[in-house]
């Protein structure tokens, strides 16, 4: 696969944290790990009030006294938690790096997340991030969501309703600003031949019928003028499929970032093109970019 490369591509691999870490309660003084490090493919959370399952990678790097980031990923509809860690491979590629990674399913038998910042996966996620606070020792200042499609819109949602506890969130194929009412990082990827989530302004998706969505340029604008940026972004091309947008200037060191994958489908970017709706770019891995981007918030640059 030919991934080009781009201002976010070298920063994950060599993950250099400067930020002060707000540890959590699971921080131990002793240096030993609490868990082997590697994938799960299924756990179950059951705290009595909520219970559900999901996948966690934890790294090699894992120490129980030193405070690790967290991400929560979220697949899209019809899709489940085995099936997006192996799409995207997220989870093995940010337990690489240093992030423990987490990958919860919907709740009960839907295969769709509740776009409702208090519903019940919300307070499942509410309670996943709390029981792996106290389990591990994360970096309550480096918790980062990401997810595609339904997920993306979930992701946003949930975000914007914990906005002190989620430090930048990344979506693929959806990003409406659902609720965020104070400067909020984002990364997003979107293809300009989407069927399901039209990136075109005034468009009817097969995901919405009968709804005509406010593009993706404007959606990433409303962005950009909560975060406090510049009006006109910058752009920049990334090979002949992939242009790249970044807004200057964003208030709270917070970044807006956008990659728009001409003729792209309903796809993630950089994953197997034969799980996809339409075109999936290979000059552009949406998991190298969003890693490396959670690492540039982390590390507090907002360049």
């Amino acid at each position: 696969m030919a991934v080009a490369c781009s201002p976010e591509a070298n920063g994950a691999a060599t993950k250099t944290v400067n930020h002060q870490a707000h540890a959590s309660p699971g921080c131990q003084a002793k240096s030993g790990r609490a868990v082997p490090p590697g994938i799960d493919q299924s756990r179950t959370l059951d705290t009595g009030a909520e219970r559900g399952s999901y996948q966690l990678s934890v790294p090699r790097t894992y120490r129980s006294h030193r405070p690790a980031p967290l991400i929560v990923l979220f697949n899209g509809f019809g899709s489940n938690p085995t099936q997006f860690s192996a799409l995207t491979g997220l989870p093995g590629r940010g337990s690489r790096v240093g992030y423990l990674v987490a990958v919860p399913h919907s709740q009960g038998t839907e295969a769709e997340w509740q776009i409702d910042s208090h519903g019940t996966d919300a307070s499942f996620v509410d309670e996943l991030i709390n029981s792996l606070e106290l389990t591990y020792c994360i970096d309550k200042s480096a918790v980062f969501a990401a997810g595609f499609s339904a997920g993306a819109a979930f992701t946003i949602a949930y975000s914007c309703s914990h906005q002190t506890q989620i430090a930048a969130i990344a979506t693929v194929a959806v990003e409406f600003q659902l609720g965020c009412t104070r400067p909020q990082s984002i990364m997003a990827f979107h293809g300009t031949n989407d069927p399901l989530v039209p990136y075109r302004n005034g468009a009817e998706g097969l995901s919405l019928p009968g709804v005509r969505v406010r593009g993706t340029q404007l959606n990433m604008g409303d962005w950009a003028k909560l975060d406090g940026c510049r009006a006109s972004s910058r752009r920049q091309r990334i090979g002949s499929q992939v242009i790249r947008q970044q807004w200057p200037g964003c208030a709270s060191g917070t970044r807006v970032v956008l990659y728009t994958v001409v003729g792209g489908g309903h796809s993630w970017p950089g994953a197997d093109p034969k799980k996809a709706l339409g075109l999936t770019t290979e000059q552009v891995s949406a998991t190298q970019q969003i890693l490396s981007f959670f690492t540039a918030v982390e590390r507090g640059n907002a360049a």
